[in-house]
């Protein structure tokens, strides 16, 4: 699998692209879901394939039903953007799948996070800015959470970064270190800190998320009515534990 993803990951580099999809098709013959998500980026970007949101939303699912996470992300970020549609609902639907906090003012009854119907019949008693505030904080917290990636050359280290988005703003405030992790928690720090990377590193892995956060604040317009002095906190920990 990894050896698929690499040799068409190097061919998207050297914009190679008929070898590219042909390493791609090939690789799609071993349903492996990392595969399909990345035939599902290829689509939803246009890299070296016609770009085509429909198309991509079928590799994602397909690499969510293999059991990877990181594409009900993908898939909320894509509902939630304008430039494929909006689709409200499925935003929401999707990131109820993924990495995203449960958002206070956001949130169906348990029934209906079950139920398609039932999720959409929901949906339609809430109040139109209610719906878009709901679908741009998920829009670019599904963003951010489906492109942040450990990087491969702090081996096993952990690193701990907490991002505070305040969306009327709107801006993110990033923080590394168990200590804000704690702050979020409400916890005192543990006495048994996991293995920690430099300053350095740390830096240059928060500068990753921002780029990430840069990004998504640029793809989602904010809408009117965004409720004053809201804040959401994610917390992501590295390695996935």
């Amino acid at each position: 699998m990894g050896e698929i993803v690499a040799e068409v990951t190097g061919r998207l580099v050297a914009q190679d692209c008929p070898a590219a999809v042909t390493a791609l098709k090939q690789g799609l013959k071993s349903l492996y879901p990392e595969v399909a998500l990345l035939a599902g980026s290829m689509y939803e970007n246009g890299l070296c394939l016609k770009r085509d949101w429909s198309k991509a939303v079928i590799f994602y699912t397909q690499a969510y039903e293999g059991n990877l996470a990181e594409a009900a992300d993908r898939l909320a970020a894509g509902f939630a953007d304008p430039a494929n549609g909006l689709d409200v609902a499925a935003a929401l639907w999707w990131a109820l799948r993924g990495s995203s906090p449960r958002l206070e003012g956001c949130t169906v009854s348990a029934e209906a996070e079950k139920d398609p119907e039932r999720f959409v019949a929901e949906l339609n008693a809430w109040p139109q800015r209610m719906l878009a505030t709901c679908n741009y904080v998920i829009g670019v917290l599904s963003a951010v959470s489906s492109e942040v990636k450990y990087p491969r050359s702090l081996g096993g280290k952990g690193v701990d970064v907490v991002l505070r988005f305040f969306p009327e703003a709107p801006r993110i405030e990033l923080e590394t270190g168990e200590a804000a992790v704690a702050r979020v928690l409400g916890q005192t720090a543990g006495d048994k800190p996991r293995q920690r990377i430099d300053q350095r590193d740390a830096s240059r892995f928060e500068a990753m998320v921002r780029s990430a956060v840069d990004i998504a604040l640029r793809r989602y317009p904010q809408p009117r009515g965004v409720p004053p002095g809201s804040e959401i906190a994610m917390i992501y920990r590295f390695p996935v534990q």
